[in-house]
């Protein structure tokens, strides 16, 4: 679930963090629609982050991480 910490400035820095794809973007009509492309770009931007859980970078593969963030069978 989803943590909601007591200090403001913690909470700025996640809603910060998505801003990019909360951004409006006026080509899409309906969620369904819109929710492959978002599902996309928080998997690229997951790639891409400086903290990642592991904190190494010894057998990543970029394919297989796309695909475990997107749900597909790896």
């Amino acid at each position: 679930g989803t943590e909601h910490r007591t200090i403001k400035y913690l909470n700025n820095l996640i809603e910060q963090d998505h801003r990019p794809v909360k951004r409006r973007n006026k080509f899409y009509r309906s969620l369904r629609t819109a929710s492959p492309t978002i599902k996309g770009m928080e998997a690229i931007r997951g790639l891409y982050k400086k903290t990642r859980k592991e904190g190494t970078l010894f057998g990543f593969s970029v394919c297989t991480e796309i695909k475990v963030l997107l749900g597909i069978p790896a």
